[in-house]
């Protein structure tokens, strides 16, 4: 006892372990009756017996595999192997999601004893733990720690009706692929191409009476070929579109990776086996770097709002938009998100089920399999981030961006009527609404108390971090830029044409703007009152669209033309990038949750072996993003020019018709 006692003084993180190891003797050493089943107790009896007859092997085994501290998952694989083994998952949770308390520890007991026996020990002990946490959290968490145990090896993933839906659709979009590499192969090269080119150029009809027109079915065929849709990446195949804005697509690689680093480390953080030194990593300056994260949100939406207005003002500047029009940007924009919106949710909640393991996926299967229950629809339908009240109980919580991109789209159609037949009126309102969304986040933050850093209160997940009324500053910011873009790139170049020392100076300007809001917060995060309530308001409400204002300013060289700067951004490998940008961000997650969750090995939290982390994650992603893109995205792309028979007419200024499709990616 006075051992354990030491070692729980120096370490927090031995809790559980104590707490099972003094259940176990308690249950040998007592005369009371145990209120284990008697046949574990022998088990566990006999291994003592032998290690103190001088045959230690059998406990040394089982302590050796067994995890030590807090989030431990000791040798999961080599405990298995052995028959006379068996793994057995213990877990503390907090019944309230608003409450951070996830602990849990692998433990190799004898083969006879069951998950049971280690929740009866917890529960013995309930009242211990209630008050050991309660001292920890300084909050009382009376009756609100969940006690589980579970077997790994014993749970399986159940094949229902869901599951087979979603087998057959993955063989029927990859049986499409190969039906169309095979009609390929046979068909006359002339019919396929006539097809293809049909597709490619939104009309079923030939441009040619003398060519063979193919078949609205052959048509369809070639929409799903693999082959032409991975040419689709090469912008000498879709068009590269105006020059001066291809390095947003370097924009957008870095800010996924910026988005996947903050995944990475929120992944582990509540996992890791160092969970003593998690309060020390957010204390560090560096930790302002994972809060800044945010930023890459934002500016997906000033790029969103940017290419909306661009393509929406160039497309219909000479053109009437009717309630017609409407409707078919909404038919339009559903056809290109939600295949591969419906895809990533059931692949992820069905089939990802079948191909991993480990100590710690019964824990994302439970996630997945209680939160799709209840909001898998909701996600689909744009709603979650109405109607889900928390992340952690979302299904896919990373569509909250994709639902609030959604609404606030619907709104700016209009908005963007107004400002196509009166443009100052339209300008105008475009900044009243940016004025009022800043005023209102700023009284919602000062009101609730919000943070900089962010909240643990109710409040701040649905009514400020996934809301359109706080989230769309960005995207109306870009809007401007976008409008500013058309309307003044020419007195912008002649302004710039001959000072290579403003372009610096804005560029440079630009990008301190960006590095100040994103280290200002390193006292805040050593301090948390270091802020007043008035700074941490002005902070959320202000600093978004001060982030992307930055941006813009870094990004002036691109908008004159800088060939310096555009040969520094622009290349191949950005303008594939760019445009998988939308598949990966819907799989960066699962990625990462197939990793943390699948390990087999503890998970250890530091900064550098997140960035390592990241960077294979990113990797992986795209990789799978394009698999997305070739068998899912771009077929059904394809397949909305074909069957609407969409007539595109070219774009002026430099904007091909393959630009269109970009802005809804993202």
């Amino acid at each position: 006892a006075e051992y354990m006692g030491n070692l729980m003084r120096k370490n927090i993180s031995w809790v559980i372990v104590a707490v099972i190891i003094a259940g176990v003797v308690a249950e040998i050493t007592t005369d009371e009756p145990p209120t284990s089943p008697e046949v574990c107790m022998a088990a566990v009896q006999e291994t003592v017996s032998k290690f103190q007859d001088g045959q230690p092997e059998d406990l040394l085994r089982l302590v050796q595999n067994s995890g030590r501290f807090i989030n431990e998952v000791g040798h999961y694989d080599s405990c298995i192997r052995n028959p006379l083994n068996k793994y057995v998952m213990v877990s503390i949770t907090s019944s309230n999601p608003y409450i951070p308390i996830s602990n849990f520890v692998g433990v190799c007991g004898p083969s006879v004893c069951n998950s049971k026996d280690y929740t009866a020990i917890l529960e013995k002990n309930r009242d211990q733990l209630e008050k050991f946490y309660s001292s920890i959290m300084h909050m009382n968490l009376t009756n609100l720690l969940a006690f589980d145990a579970y077997v790994p090896t014993e749970l399986s993933p159940s094949f229902d009706t869901l599951t087979w839906i979603t087998l057959y659709i993955v063989l029927l979009l990859i049986g499409a692929a190969a039906g169309a590499l095979l009609f390929r192969i046979l068909r006359p090269s002339k019919t396929l191409k006539s097809a293809a080119d049909s597709s490619k150029n939104g009309n079923s009809e030939s441009d040619s009476s003398a060519e063979p027109r193919g078949s609205l079915l052959q048509a369809i065929v070639a929409c799903f070929d693999p082959i032409r849709n991975l040419k689709k990446l090469n912008p000498e195949e879709s068009g590269r579109g105006d020059p001066n804005l291809s390095p947003f697509n370097a924009v957008r690689f870095f800010m996924i990776f910026w988005v996947i680093l903050g995944h990475e480390v929120m992944g582990v953080i509540g996992l890791a086996s160092n969970a003593h030194e998690i309060p020390y990593y957010l204390s560090i300056p560096q930790t302002a770097w994972l809060y800044g994260g945010e930023f890459a949100v934002d500016v997906f939406f000033y790029l969103s709002g940017f290419f909306f207005i661009y393509i929406f003002f160039k497309k219909f500047k000479n053109k009437s938009f009717g309630v017609k029009d409407y409707f078919l940007s909404l038919i339009h924009r559903l056809i290109r998100i939600l295949p591969t919106y419906i895809v990533v949710l059931l692949v992820y909640w069905k089939l990802l089920s079948f191909i991993r393991d480990g100590p710690l996926w019964n824990k994302l299967e439970t996630m997945k399999n209680t939160n799709c229950g209840y909001f898998a629809v909701v996600d689909l339908l744009f709603l979650n981030n109405l109607l889900v009240p928390f992340a952690m109980i979302d299904c896919i919580s990373w569509g909250w961006y994709l639902a609030c991109d959604m609404q606030i789209f619907l709104v700016m159609i209009l908005v963007s009527v107004v400002v196509l037949k009166k443009k100052l009126l339209g300008k105008s309102l475009i900044w009243i609404l940016l004025i009022v969304s800043i005023v209102y986040t700023y009284n919602l933050a000062y009101s609730f108390g919000f943070s900089a850093l962010g909240s643990m209160a109710p409040e701040y997940y649905p009514k400020y971090y996934v809301s359109p009324l706080t989230r769309v500053p960005p995207y109306l910011f870009g809007m401007l830029v976008g409008l500013w873009y058309i309307e003044e790139k020419g007195k912008l170049t002649k302004f710039f044409a001959n000072s290579r020392l403003l372009k610096v100076l804005a560029s440079l300007f630009g990008l301190f703007t960006m590095y100040s809001l994103v280290v200002i917060v390193k006292p805040l995060i050593q301090d948390s009152k270091a802020f007043t309530q008035v700074q941490n308001a002005l902070y959320l409400s202000v600093g978004r669209t001060l982030f992307v204002a930055g941006l813009t300013l870094f990004m002036m060289p691109s908008f004159v033309g800088c060939p310096v700067f555009r040969g520094l951004f622009r290349n191949r490998f950005f303008e594939v990038t760019g445009k998988l940008s939308f598949t990966t961000y819907m799989v960066h997650l699962v990625v990462t949750l197939f990793n943390v969750f699948g390990t087999k090995h503890s998970l250890f939290l530091s900064y550098e072996g997140a960035i390592h982390e990241s960077i294979s994650t990113t990797v992986i992603s795209y990789l799978v993003g394009l698999l997305l893109y070739v068998f899912v995205e771009q077929p059904f792309v394809n397949l909305e020019q074909v069957l609407f028979q969409t007539r595109r007419r070219p774009l002026k200024s430099g904007v091909s018709q393959s630009e269109a499709p970009k802005e809804k990616e993202h």
